[in-house]
């Protein structure tokens, strides 16, 4: 089993910050540790988490093996913490273009640029990476990268998908954000790959 799909899931669950499942060679579950902050009571999580398993994977695991550590979120981790998407230019010749992007929080602006050759894919791609190097400015660490851009169609809507690979002390998870597009293709790219990072971007920033 993709027991880094399960942690993912999990850490979507509310007040959780981060997962880390721990098995042994059967592949059977034998720890569960838990990032959380500090807004909910830490048995809260530990059910939430049991019944999380058990009607999404049918996994039941007993309350003894998950482990919850809290931090005060007003002193390391701000989980309300989500960047905002202020816009973007873009800079084009007949061969290149640069795309500069700006996000926002808390009245501080973070603006990343990126270029490259200009075509219809590798366009998408600049507009993802400009984002990525916005976002390396809010948090100061360099540890996404972009794996992939694709567009699909869901509901008749035009949609963009942006697949970030995130480097966790020396382990690859990858992350998928979407965006409807309404405007065009590069603003619905930079708000896909905002999309697939922000909720990791908490853990990162310190008040």
């Amino acid at each position: 089993m993709d027991f880094e799909e399960v942690e993912y899931f999990l850490a979507n669950i509310k007040s959780v910050l981060s997962c880390k499942i721990i098995t042994d060679p059967n592949n059977n579950i034998t720890e569960i540790h838990v990032l959380s902050d500090s807004s909910r009571h830490s048995k809260q999580i530990v059910r939430d988490i049991r019944t999380a398993l058990l009607s999404h994977f049918n996994i039941d695991v007993d309350y003894k093996i998950i482990s919850v550590a809290q931090v005060n979120k007003n002193i390391s981790i701000n989980s309300d913490y989500r960047l905002l998407y202020e816009g973007y230019t873009n800079e084009t010749n007949s061969e290149r273009i640069k795309i500069s992007t700006k996000l926002s929080w808390d009245e501080k602006e973070y603006t990343g640029e990126a270029e490259g050759i200009k075509s219809e894919k590798n366009t998408l791609v600049v507009a993802a990476q400009s984002t990525i190097n916005a976002i390396k400015k809010a948090i100061d660490l360099d540890c996404f990268i972009i794996d992939d851009i694709q567009s699909a169609k869901i509901a008749g809507r035009d949609v963009m998908l942006s697949a970030v690979t995130h480097i966790d002390r020396g382990k690859e998870n990858v992350l998928i954000g979407s965006s409807i597009v309404y405007n065009n293709k590069i603003d619905s790219t930079i708000k896909a790959t905002l999309n697939a990072i922000n909720r990791k971007v908490c853990l990162f920033i310190k008040e």
